[in-house]
């Protein structure tokens, strides 16, 4: 099993042809956004389906990619927590033809015109999954998704003074 985390918009390419979108992270008692969390997708798939992260299916050109590592902040410490009652809402684009169920369930798409990528592309389906802990999704009854948890970063108190202090120094 590989196992990716993902934050809210970012991809995972599957098969070139399977295109997974985290849209939302958020609690599952009243639906609120939550601020920095990520989700753990556990992926199954035969050993000839190649996985690969979104970012890494486009590439930048190099001035880009530097220019973008010099403006990074300095990191913050501060703890990794798991969310507990946490849901995350799935875009999942396939082949037309592709069938997709969560927990066992068939899920009806959307017919879309966009590939992967968002380049044209013929006839896809678009299917929108909200997943709990340990649900699953299965594509093609042989590449089965699932969120294994969710997590949050939380800074130290410490840090966001110094970061704020900095701040009004300047």
């Amino acid at each position: 099993m590989l196992v990716l985390g993902r934050r809210r918009f970012q991809t995972v390419v599957i098969a070139d042809e399977i295109t997974l979108t985290v849209e939302e992270i958020c609690d599952g008692g009243d639906g609120r956004h939550i601020f920095g969390a990520t989700v753990r997708l556990g992926f199954e798939t035969p050993p000839y389906v190649s996985i690969c992260r979104g970012e890494l299916q486009t590439r930048r050109p190099r001035a880009a990619r530097t220019a973008q590592v010099a403006k990074r902040p300095q990191p913050q410490t501060g703890e990794v927590v798991k969310v507990a009652d946490a849901q995350v809402r799935l875009r999942v684009q396939v082949p037309r033809k592709v069938p997709v169920c969560h927990n066992g369930t068939p899920t009806v798409g959307q017919d879309s015109q966009e590939g992967p990528g968002g380049e044209p592309h013929g006839l896809t389906a678009v299917h929108h999954v909200t997943c709990s802990k340990d649900d699953r999704i299965a594509i093609c009854n042989n590449i089965t998704i699932a969120a294994l948890d969710f997590r949050r970063f939380i800074p130290n108190a410490h840090d966001s003074c110094l970061a704020k202090q900095g701040a009004t120094e300047q």
